[in-house]
């Protein structure tokens, strides 16, 4: 799974989202509240990055595209949340993170640009692990599964085992 660049922002804002809940309503009026889950959804981060060179903001663009937009997961580097001794999100292992809108670039000086870029969690199922990877170098965060004589090709960065099939 790709990382977001090793940028520093010049400004956060996180937005922490909340548990999964639903509330329901009794005929009578009393209203019930149940949670859904035990880790938070939803959650924003906008990042800022001020007076950036074109290398860098050719950096943001590229993982945008590589990313297909908003479609393809990744994970954020340490840089992301430089300044913090543990980071409010953790860095790889509930959450991952997609594009919630294209970046936005400005121009800033002359041959500097800034950058907005609003990012939102994807929660990481927990079988989202090695399963049957026998010789397979993927990483810990691939799926393998070993569907034997399947021919179905993923759509994510999740690898499908197709029996005797060669992954790259």
């Amino acid at each position: 799974m790709a990382t977001f660049p090793s940028i520093v922002p010049s400004s956060r804002l996180l937005i922490t989202g909340d548990f999964p809940n639903v509330l329901q309503s009794s005929l009578s009026g009393v209203t019930t509240g149940y949670r859904r889950g035990n880790r938070r959804v939803e959650q924003v981060l906008q990042l800022s990055f001020a007076h950036l060179t074109e290398t860098q903001v050719n950096l943001i663009r590229t993982h945008f595209d590589g990313q297909s937009g908003s479609f393809e997961n990744f994970f954020l580097t340490s840089s992301t949340w430089n300044g913090y001794a543990t980071p409010p999100v953790p860095l790889a292992n509930d959450f991952a993170w997609i594009y919630s809108t294209p970046p936005t670039i400005t121009d800033s000086i002359p041959s500097r640009w800034n950058v907005q870029v609003e990012l939102k969690t994807v929660p990481l199922e927990r079988g989202e692990l090695v399963y049957d990877a026998g010789d397979s170098s993927a990483t810990a965060r691939s799926t393998i599964l070993d569907a034997l004589t399947s021919s179905s090709t993923p759509a994510r960065t999740n690898i499908i085992d197709s029996g005797d099939s060669l992954l790259v």
